[in-house]
């Protein structure tokens, strides 16, 4: 199993790098071009030499200037079509980060429109070649999710039951799911802390600190504990925090469990703050961060959604966040780093966020990590949501060699070389 890394969204490549790229190609076929102007100069001056028609291959001389002109035409054109392409890929970028704010940050979206219509006049078929990789990547973005027996006979009981074809029906709950799936930078949740009691179970010295993606994600606390919280202290004598999350606890709701289906509804349907979502906030009081503190996160399945609520809220300064399988995704902004980790099968991390945005997201060190089939054939995709086959998704990714990767564990090690002490602290939270 191949693992697929990508800076998320149509974006698979930064627009100015390729145009960068376009620029080196262009230059070098105009000194290719130059080259077989100088080749033509040299048979021209030899064919008229009399005492030098014996001796060179004047002929050969003039075929090899005619081959070094069509090797600059042809990279020539490439350059063209490479700047295209980047017009192309920064155009859809453009078109879904305008679509995504227009709802709520209007005239955040009407300031993109200059540069749209720029990029539109540019070129006649720019407009379709952008559209054409939207569709792809909204194609792509969740395929598998209907591929298993499980998920095609509720796809047929859904079609039959409410008495709408699913061809009419998907679309619906995509554009559902587009919009509860995604959470833009500075959302504040609604609503009143529902009442939660959240006390420290365990409190212990980390002697390594993370310094890759697996050991990142190993962090997240089981058992009693639902949240920790590691205060990293700085060789300057300051403080930052990493906030662990775990994930739905049961499918129930009501009980004193806080990470429950109804926490989900709550961050999910209603925005509004959870219980898990105020027991998460409460941990980060009690283990010293306050507001502006500088707190990075990782959560899965539904501590991947609290994580992406805190991120985007403004409260403390949150320069990473890394969600695994989350039914949400934070609009980060540029000096923000999301790492999002995802199955195109997994009915929650791919299908409650309807693929995730088109736009890029966050810091240009973001990336996307996913793998093609990880239910491996199962009955139900779902098996593509539990932890195991992150776990080894994440595993492949540390191994990939991948250059966005290896600068993360770069930057992880840097980090860890700049802390001094770590103080973990796991905390269980319950209803009164």
């Amino acid at each position: 199993m191949s693992v697929e890394i990508t800076g998320g969204g149509v974006i698979a490549v930064d627009p100015d790098e390729m145009r960068a790229v376009a620029d080196r190609m262009a230059a070098t076929a105009a000194r290719l071009s130059a080259a077989a102007d100088d080749l033509r100069r040299a048979h021209h001056t030899l064919s008229s030499t009399w005492s030098a028609g014996g001796r060179v291959d004047a002929g050969g001389l003039w075929a090899m200037a005619q081959h070094t002109a069509e090797d600059a035409d042809e990279l020539a054109g490439d350059a063209r079509g490479t700047a295209i392409m980047a017009d192309a890929f920064e155009l859809a970028d453009l078109r879904s980060e305008q679509q995504l704010l227009a709802v709520e940050h209007p005239v955040e979206a009407g300031l993109l429109q200059g540069r749209i219509d720029e990029l539109v006049a540019s070129y006649p078929e720019l407009d379709a070649m952008a559209l054409q990789l939207t569709v792809g990547w909204e194609r792509s973005s969740v395929e598998g999710l209907m591929d298993a027996p499980a998920e095609r006979a509720m796809g047929f009981l859904l079609d039959t039951s409410l008495g709408v074809p699913m061809w009419l029906l998907a679309p619906l709950l995509q554009r559902i799911t587009a919009r509860a799936g995604t959470l833009l930078n500075g959302t504040r949740l609604s609503g009143t802390a529902p009442p939660v009691a959240v006390r420290p179970v365990s409190t212990t010295a980390v002697d390594r600190v993370a310094t890759t993606l697996s050991q990142l994600i190993r962090r997240v606390p089981g058992g009693a504990a639902q949240v920790a919280v590691e205060k990293r202290t700085h060789a300057d004598g300051t403080s930052s925090f990493v906030a662990y999350i775990d994930g739905t606890r049961t499918v129930t709701s009501g009980g004193e469990e806080p990470w429950d289906a109804g926490s989900n509804w709550d961050l999910y349907i209603d925005r509004e703050q959870s219980a898990a979502y105020a027991a998460t906030m409460e941990a980060l009081r009690q283990a010293g961060a306050e507001p502006g503190s500088r707190v990075d996160l990782v959560g899965y399945s539904q501590g991947g959604a609290i994580a992406a609520a805190v991120a985007t809220s403004g409260v403390y300064a949150t320069s990473r966040v890394m969600t695994v399988g989350s039914p949400t995704v934070p609009v980060l902004s540029a000096d923000q780093t999301l790492i999002r980790v995802v199955h195109p099968d997994d009915p929650v991390g791919a299908g409650l966020t309807s693929g995730a945005p088109a736009a890029s997201i966050g810091s240009a060190d973001s990336m996307t990590i996913s793998r093609d089939d990880a239910s491996s054939g199962k009955v139900s995709t779902f098996s593509a949501h539990f932890r195991d086959a992150y776990d080894e998704t994440l595993a492949l990714a540390d191994e990939s060699g991948d250059a966005r990767v290896e600068r993360m564990h770069e930057t992880l090690r840097s980090e860890a070389d700049d802390i001094v002490s770590v103080e973990r602290t796991e905390f269980q939270a319950t209803r009164p």
